[in-house]
């Protein structure tokens, strides 16, 4: 059976076992028609969580949604809960080795979701519908494209890069981009989008953030990397806002060492965190939290602000209001690596994050946040509180997508990633950087 197809029988039976009520032909297909069948199965308990406006923009509908996804918490067993936390990065590989070796653990720890490689289109085209089929719970696909599918899959539609864009294209042409953007990751079966970049690159020294910000300015930054997040996210697919608390204005690469962003709570203010308070006001869904030391955030110059609970919870859930999704950034880069206290992943978890992305050891993390639950330094309530979060997202973003239709083969993939409308787009917008 297609996962789709199953994913959304799951939570017609859920409504069903609720309310009584029986369905009669084609299933959901549409995020609207879900939203109605969801405000039928409400109850009158009240939802401890809240989604995003922009995704849900019906309180109602979130209640709702959230009752849902609690109905489905309680058929999950604590296990089940934790692999949920855990996204591992693969090689979108076919071939029969790195099959057996994807399944064996999904069999293992059920994760939450997949961050793919670099890699060829149909092979992960392929692998994600396998490991879908075999996931009790269907997976949250995502991807690390911030300029396009191009960032990661050879042959796909190729972008400017995001200084480009910004310094040649309107708001509204970054919204239509990110539409496009959103249609291309719907066909090869991703639901979340790793962008966009709002790191101000207010520093010439950077090596790392550069042309993947959109500027050197917080209002460039707002005005076109929300545009582009809006766009993801009415194509259905979920926009995750890099990287928090801001990694602009930093000398070196969070992937080889922990940099320090050294302003003061003012001027992180005015600058750094401008564009993701913006993101929350606007109720985008996902924000990504670097590796950074922020001395005027976190008073422990050595605690990444990925591990930070002042900076993660404290700051971005209470100050700000963010109710989304949170992604650490990977965790195999080095400026999350340390020798003392807590497991990284268990750390991850009790600052206030919902993921943990790329560990080193994704088995190994599992069974570090397992063993923290079991000698009580991991409370179930946190275990809990995640998990449904996660639920919530899965319940958004695999509604509407029922297809009983067989599958692309290599040749219907490159021209449903390449239709006329999204090549003459990317003409459009490759025309416009190259203007003098």
């Amino acid at each position: 059976m297609n996962y789709l197809l199953r994913s959304d029988r799951w939570l017609v039976s859920r409504c069903a076992r609720v309310r009584g009520w029986r369905p009669s032909g084609r299933l959901l297909s549409s995020l609207s028609l879900l939203m109605v069948l969801l405000v039928g199965c409400a109850g009158s308990e009240t939802a401890a969580q809240q989604l995003p406006t922009h995704l849900v923009p019906s309180q109602q509908s979130s209640d709702s949604i959230v009752r849902v996804a609690s109905d489905w918490l309680r058929t999950l067993t604590i296990e089940e809960r934790i692999g949920q936390l855990i996204i591992p990065i693969w090689e979108p590989r076919y071939d029969e080795a790195s099959r057996a070796r994807c399944l064996r653990l999904i069999d293992q720890i059920g994760p939450g979701g997949v961050l793919f490689r670099k890699g060829e289109p149909y092979d992960q085209y392929r692998l994600t519908h396998l490991l879908q089929e075999q996931s009790r719970i269907p997976l949250l696909i995502t991807a690390d494209a911030e300029w396009g599918l191009a960032m990661r899959l050879q042959g796909t539609i190729r972008y400017p890069r995001m200084k480009q864009l910004a310094d040649h294209c309107t708001p509204e042409e970054m919204y239509t981009l990110g539409q496009h953007m959103a249609q291309q990751c719907r066909v090869m079966g991703i639901q979340v989008s790793f962008a966009p970049v709002l790191d101000v690159n207010n520093n010439p020294k950077n090596p790392v953030i550069g042309s993947r910000s959109l500027g050197a300015t917080p209002d460039i930054v707002i005005s076109h990397g929300l545009a582009l997040a809006k766009g993801l996210e009415d194509g259905g697919v979920l926009s995750v806002a890099k990287h928090f608390p801001g990694h602009g204005n930093t000398d070196k690469d969070s992937h080889k060492t922990l940099p320090t962003v050294s302003g003061t709570l003012e001027e992180l203010n005015q600058v750094e965190l401008a564009p993701f308070r913006a993101y929350i006001d606007a109720g985008l869904g996902g924000i990504m939290v670097a590796h950074l030391s922020v001395p005027a955030l976190e008073p422990d110059v050595s605690c990444p602000s990925s591990l930070s609970h002042a900076i993660v919870t404290g700051l971005l859930r209470e100050q700000m209001g963010f109710q989304g999704l949170i992604f650490t950034d990977g965790l195999e880069m080095r400026g999350v690596q340390r020798t003392e206290g807590l497991p990284i992943s268990v750390a991850a978890i009790l600052a206030g994050n919902d993921f943990l992305l790329g560990p080193l050891d994704p088995l190994a993390s599992y069974q570090e946040l397992l063993a923290a639950y079991r000698s009580g330094i991991l409370p179930a309530e946190v275990i809990n509180d995640r998990c449904l979060r996660i639920l919530c997202y899965k319940l958004l973003l695999h509604a509407g997508a029922t297809s009983e239709s067989p599958l692309y083969n290599k040749e219907q993939l490159y021209e449903a990633l390449h239709t006329p409308e999204m090549r003459a787009l990317a003409k459009q917008l490759q025309n416009k950087v190259s203007q003098k």
